[in-house]
């Protein structure tokens, strides 16, 4: 393993910004200083004016195998996210087929444990995203599988979702919910108000999307279950995730 110095980097952490050098070896970070000696046999590497920091972690891939490999595989899609600075992916479940079973969940991690980054997968609730029946959360929590989700569709049936968040507590699991009242949203393509009208496009109003935030935090708090909220779009849902975190 070869022994790396990044000089003068703008080093981003938690608690603050600052100019630093990095010492990487064997892979890992060995040390962080103002002003940092080479080693012998080191390579030296400017990054000023540069930002360095730790790798991130994108919760919400879509590396759409199997299925749709003519606009991304997993292989594709993690060395997309290695040279944009990312360790981490979670591929989201809407495939064709769904990622709701055990069969197609190994076939992604086998697959992303070839690629340069650490390839999670989010299960889906439903059995084939269709919103009727729940997936086998256990059978696919038993890989590892942490987040379930039938992403770009949320999961309309109130009593369905109750069920889900029972049966993910004791698994301690998360659900992770596209909040989309379909009969409200309809065919809209866009937010609802004066300029869709004036364009003549069906609109989307926003209380499709905050009446399944709120019906959803009710449902947690009801099942004691654990829910993280997709893409919010609007003041109105963020303020009641917001409030109900609290």
């Amino acid at each position: 393993m070869m022994t790396y110095l990044l000089r003068h980097g703008l080093l981003v952490g938690p608690d603050a910004t600052r100019v630093a050098d990095v010492l990487v070896r064997d892979g890992r970070i060995a040390e962080i200083g103002e002003t940092i000696d080479a080693p012998a046999g080191a390579t030296v590497i400017d990054v000023e004016g540069r930002w360095v920091g730790p790798g991130f972690v994108d919760l919400h891939t879509h590396l759409r195998e199997p299925g749709r490999e003519a606009a991304e595989t997993i292989e594709s899609g993690a060395r997309a996210g290695a040279v944009g600075g990312y360790c981490a992916m979670v591929a989201m479940p809407n495939t064709e087929p769904a990622l709701d079973n055990v069969a197609l969940v190994s076939y992604v991690l086998e697959k992303g444990a070839r690629t340069p980054l650490d390839v999670a997968v989010a299960g889906a609730i439903t059995q084939g995203r269709e919103g009727r029946h729940l997936a086998p959360l256990a059978e696919m929590a038993a890989l590892g599988v942490r987040i379930f989700t039938d992403d770009g569709t949320g999961v309309q049936d109130p009593s369905l979702m109750r069920r889900a968040l029972d049966y993910a507590r004791p698994l301690r699991v998360r659900l992770a919910q596209h909040c989309e009242d379909e009969a409200l949203a309809a065919s809209g393509s866009m937010n609802e108000g004066v300029l869709s009208s004036r364009l003549g496009l069906v609109g989307r109003p926003a209380l499709a999307e905050e009446l399944m935030v709120l019906r959803d935090i009710e449902l947690v708090r009801l099942t004691g279950g654990a829910m993280h909220f997709l893409h919010l779009s609007t003041a109105r849902s963020i303020a009641m995730v917001s409030a109900a975190r609290r």
